[in-house]
């Protein structure tokens, strides 16, 4: 019994934090909001959570996570690259969205944290992905700024979907034709 109050103690920590976070960012949030929001004190917050920053780096830990991994994945795999993200990648930005508050927490609301750079990480991650697929599929030589573009338009186009989230259902449609344009052009759509 003790546990499962510790758990929906620490369960209401995080979602006031979140709330919190992504209604103003890291820098003008306070714990004392965040306690006051999550019906605690402060000092029981600061129990479970050592500082602002720790519990910052709970919100967005999933967020974070498999990434690279996914990317990687997706390279070394054989086909087409619509087909390696239809396969492959989709479900792994599906699941970014779900976390949609975590995903606009990190991206927008991390300045002041050790995360401020995860937009600028997660283009380059996209980048290098792009730049491999181009070398990799095509015969022509691109000038290198073309897969940082495609990178950075595909980051915000998935950052967009999260900022106006209505539901997985409309998500998942916006990704679906993002993607087509991405890897189609306006044909597609």
């Amino acid at each position: 019994m003790a546990q499962v109050l510790k758990d929906e103690i620490r369960s209401r920590i995080y979602e006031a934090a979140l709330d919190v976070f992504f209604q103003k960012d890291f820098k003008s949030a306070t714990m004392k909001e965040i306690a006051q929001k999550a019906g605690v004190s402060a000092s029981l917050t600061y129990s479970y959570f050592k500082n602002k920053e720790m519990l910052f780096d709970e919100i967005v830990r999933s967020v974070l996570q498999k990434f690279p991994d996914t990317l990687n994945e997706a390279i070394e795999a054989p086909g087409q690259a619509f087909d390696k993200f239809v396969n492959i990648e989709r479900d792994f930005f599906l699941g970014l969205l779900d976390k949609h508050r975590e995903l606009i927490v990190l991206m927008d609301k991390s300045a002041g944290t050790n995360h401020s750079d995860a937009k600028e990480n997660m283009i380059h991650l996209i980048e290098e992905h792009i730049r491999i697929g181009l070398k990799k599929t095509s015969k022509k030589e691109y000038d290198d700024l073309l897969a940082h573009i495609l990178a950075s338009n595909f980051t915000e186009s998935v950052l967009e979907i999260a900022r106006h989230y209505k539901n997985r259902e409309w998500a998942e449609g916006m990704l679906d034709l993002v993607s087509r344009q991405h890897f189609f052009g306006s044909n597609s759509l």
